[in-house]
C-alpha cells in the first residue's frame, strides 16, 4: 500500500502572507498540531509549521518571516506506508505534505489516515487468531512456517516480527484467517518452535477491534 491510497486533500494548508495568529486558529479549527505552508500558487511546499514554534511568535507575525525555521519534511505519493511511518518516528510529525512525481503538493499524510491504512495492510479487522513464535534469528525461515500452516488449512492474513538483538531471538507473530488454530499450534510445537502466546478468544478480537475504534475517535477529537 502506497501514500496514494491514504491521501488526505481535506486539510487546508497555510500559505506565506496569513499571520501566526490565523494558523494557529486554522490547526485548532482542523484539529492538527501542524500543518504545510505552500505559496501561492497552491503547489510549490514551502515547510511544515508546528504549533509549538507558532506559540512562541508574536501572533501578528507572517508566516513568511518563519519559512527558514520550518522544516522541508514530505513524502512522495508513490512511498510505501512503512516509509512513511518512518518518516513520523523521525520528525516527529502528526502531518506529513505528499509530493507528486514534479515535487508539487498534492496533500497530506495524517496520524488518522496513516492507522488506518495500516489497519488494512495488516488486516486488523479481519477475525482470526494471532499466534506467537519465538526463535533463535538463524532458524527463522517463513517459508517453513507459511508451509506448516498451509498443512493446516490456515491463511497467514499477516506477518510482523521483533528482532531482540541482545539475545539474537526473533518474536513472529501470525494473524491467521480462523479462530480455531489448536491444530496449527501442535504442528508448530512438533516442529519445535515455541508458542510464546495466542490470541484466540473472539473477545479478545471484538477488544482489538473496540480499541482501534476508540483510537480513531480520540484522534477525531
Amino acid at each position: 500500500m502506497v501514500v496514494s491510497q491514504i491521501i488526505s486533500a481535506q486539510l487546508r494548508p497555510l500559505h506565506p502572507h496569513q499571520q501566526v495568529a490565523e494558523a494557529i486558529a486554522s490547526m485548532h479549527a482542523q484539529q492538527v498540531h501542524e500543518l504545510p505552508v505552500v505559496a501561492e500558487d497552491q503547489l510549490t511546499l514551502l515547510g511544515v509549521a508546528t504549533e509549538a514554534l507558532l506559540m512562541d511568535c508574536a501572533p501578528a507575525m507572517p508566516i513568511q518571516d518563519l519559512l527558514q525555521e520550518l522544516p522541508k519534511t514530505a513524502v512522495s505519493v508513490q512511498s510505501h506506508l512503512f516509509d512513511v511511518l518512518k518518516v513520523y518516528q523521525e520528525n516527529q510529525l502528526s502531518v506529513i505534505p505528499v509530493l507528486d512525481e514534479a515535487e508539487h503538493y498534492v496533500g497530506s499524510v495524517t496520524m488518522q489516515t496513516l492507522l488506518e491504512g495500516l489497519a488494512k495492510l495488516m488486516n486488523v479487522q479481519e477475525p482470526g487468531a494471532i499466534i506467537q513464535l519465538q526463535m533463535p534469528t538463524h532458524d527463522y525461515m517463513l517459508s517453513d512456517i507459511a508451509r506448516l500452516a498451509e498443512v493446516n488449512d490456515v491463511r497467514i492474513l499477516d506477518v510482523c516480527t521483533i528482532y531482540d538483538g541482545i539475545h539474537d531471538m526473533i518474536n513472529v507473530f501470525l494473524k491467521t484467517n480462523r479462530m480455531d488454530v489448536n491444530a496449527l499450534v501442535a504442528t508448530f510445537s512438533r516442529y519445535h518452535y515455541q508458542v510464546v502466546q495466542i490470541y484466540a478468544q473472539e473477545s479478545a478480537m471484538d477488544s482489538l477491534r473496540d480499541n482501534y475504534d476508540m483510537l480513531m475517535n480520540y484522534i477525531n477529537m
